[in-house]
């Protein structure tokens, strides 16, 4: 080989590595060329994860060969549709804005499975209530001169008969599941006169109610008095004082207040372990109270029909009809996230990732939200309207429908 020839190569391989080398350090950092701007940029990083996980990932239908949990480090700037599929489950998409050099984390992504809704049972039930966090129901039927009270467990399938009491035609009757779910009531109503008989849940033992509520099981306080609750290991009460109510710590004989509300129809309902809720049946609004926070106890005032806790007990689902709103109590923050032509029914979150379930005009449907941002919607179910609940696990839906004969108890699969 000539001198000419081995220097006209060395050039060559010199000037090779001159140009390759900083565009190999550009794309190792995350640079890529954009062939629709025609200019150099910083790519955007994309951090995905879905519940199940082993999702095929899909940007502008292009597949990347990770599967979630998956990071993704060349996303050009710009808007692009991203895309998960698993098989047995609905695809779930939505369309990100991307900036340069902006690493966006999404999920878990709830993936559904793509089943429908079946029918369980036929229940020739008068009323029904449900219990969510055991994952029961109770139905009450007349049987001849009887009025029988059945409860069912969700998982199993398993029904037990609870109560047999008489049964009167000029009487209404409601049932009510205690807090924990360790008791239910069976509510009578004769004119001005209301009976009520509790019995314990898992082995049907009958239940004296006292006279004094403050010596009752704390658990048993919502049966015959809605104006107590316990807070911090100490019974709450409400009371009126003139033209507004108070709300104090019962301790002894002496009330420490909290704080005055305006005069309403109140009961005291679920909420975190160190928070105090309210709800005005009359006005539809939810009080929401920190006790320890004497200078403004009051977190939240809002109107509301519908209300649910998230599974941290951080952000508070709530609607006042139309709209489907949120707290998130370690912010003090509200934000509304949807507002509908038809009214919300009902509303539940699911318990894994971030995916606020509502039901409208018999149809329901799952959102997927990132803060108050709701990325897509997926139809769960379609005219099957009612009472819903989801499993504590998340893995089912439930629905009692009610009909002209009874009552129809329907589920949809959600997840294996």
């Amino acid at each position: 080989m000539s001198k000419s020839l081995r220097l006209f190569l060395f050039l060559l391989f010199l000037f090779a590595f001159l140009i390759s080398a900083p565009i190999l350090v550009l794309y190792t950092a995350g640079y890529r060329f954009d062939l629709t701007n025609g200019r150099i940029v910083h790519t955007a990083v994309l951090n995905i994860s879905s519940e199940p996980r082993n999702a095929s990932v899909l940007v502008d239908g292009t597949s990347y060969s990770d599967r979630t949990p998956a990071v993704l480090e060349t996303i050009l700037p710009g808007e692009h549709t991203v895309r998960l599929e698993k098989e047995g489950y609905l695809p779930w998409e939505t369309v990100l804005d991307f900036e340069s050099r902006e690493a966006v984390v999404l999920g878990p992504i709830i993936l559904f499975l793509d089943t429908t809704p079946e029918l369980q049972q036929t229940i020739p039930a008068t009323v029904t209530t449900v219990h969510e966090k055991t994952n029961r129901f109770a139905y009450a039927t007349q049987e001849s001169s009887w009025l029988e009270v059945w409860v069912v467990d969700a998982d199993t399938s398993q029904t037990k008969l609870l109560m047999r009491l008489p049964y009167s035609s000029t009487s209404s009757y409601a049932l009510e599941f205690s807090m924990n779910g360790t008791y239910l009531a069976l509510t009578e109503t004769h004119g001005s006169q209301e009976d009520v008989s509790v019995a314990r849940v898992d082995d049907g033992t009958m239940v004296e109610l006292h006279d004094d509520p403050l010596e009752a099981e704390v658990e048993l306080l919502p049966f015959f008095e809605q104006l107590v609750t316990t807070s911090g290991g100490r019974l709450v009460t409400l009371s009126e004082s003139g033209n507004r109510a108070v709300l104090s710590y019962q301790e002894g004989e002496t009330a420490s207040i909290i704080t005055y509300v305006p005069l309403g129809e109140y009961e005291f309902v679920w909420a975190p372990q160190d928070l105090i809720a309210l709800w005005n049946a009359k006005h539809h609004r939810l009080i929401l109270l920190d006790p320890q926070n004497r200078e403004q106890p009051i977190l939240l005032n809002e109107e509301a029909t519908l209300w649910k806790w998230n599974a941290s007990q951080d952000v508070l689902l709530y609607s006042s009809g139309y709209d489907i709103k949120r707290y998130v109590r370690s912010a003090h923050e509200t934000s509304t996230i949807t507002r509908l032509s038809t009214p919300i029914d009902g509303l539940a979150w699911h318990p894994k990732g971030n995916s606020a379930i509502y039901q409208t005009d018999g149809d329901t449907f799952a959102l997927n939200l990132i803060g108050a941002t709701t990325l897509s919607q997926t139809v769960l179910a379609e005219d099957v309207g009612g009472m819903f609940w989801l499993s504590p696990d998340g893995s089912s839906l439930f629905v009692l429908q009610e009909t002209e004969t009874g009552w129809e108890w329907w589920s949809r699969e959600l997840q294996n």
